[in-house]
């Protein structure tokens, strides 16, 4: 009896240090805040003179990860996932071109390739931006419209 009342405690207090069972209400707001933060360093990021741009989206997907969606509805998270594995996709797509332009310069089929490839990613990610704006609208979390392709 012991042993299953501390096994409890244990769980319980892993549970709450993890964030599940997060109710819908305290999920949505903590998730405004993580977008509201995202939204200002994207926007100061592209402020910024000195951005290297593969380094930048890298940045950005890891944000992206951080923002947690436990508890969130299905018409908010499901679009919020899709956006962040398509920015994975980018950060791998980008993660294979060569680092100095010349070398880039030498291959244009190569060139022509990559942007072939990014934009087969844009189109999949698209929809999913679409209902990310509605589902902002929504729950009134502004700036999420700005995530993702245009």
């Amino acid at each position: 009896m012991k042993r299953l009342l501390l096994t409890l405690i244990a769980v319980s207090t892993m549970l709450s240090f993890s964030g599940c069972g997060r109710d819908e209400k305290t999920a949505i707001e903590e998730f405004k805040k993580d977008v509201t933060a995202t939204k200002t360093w994207m926007d100061a990021k592209k402020a910024s003179a000195d951005v290297d741009p593969i380094a930048g989206v890298k940045e950005m997907a890891t944000k992206l990860k951080a923002i947690k969606t436990d508890g969130l509805p299905a018409d908010l998270k499901d679009p919020w996932n899709t956006l962040v594995g398509g920015v994975d996709k980018m950060v791998a797509l980008m993660g294979s071109m060569p680092k100095d332009p010349a070398e880039m310069a030498k291959n244009p089929d190569g060139m022509k390739d990559f942007m072939t490839k990014m934009s087969a990613i844009e189109a999949e990610v698209k929809p999913a931006t679409e209902k990310l704006a509605a589902a902002g609208k929504k729950y009134g979390i502004d700036g999420i419209e700005g995530f993702g392709p245009k």
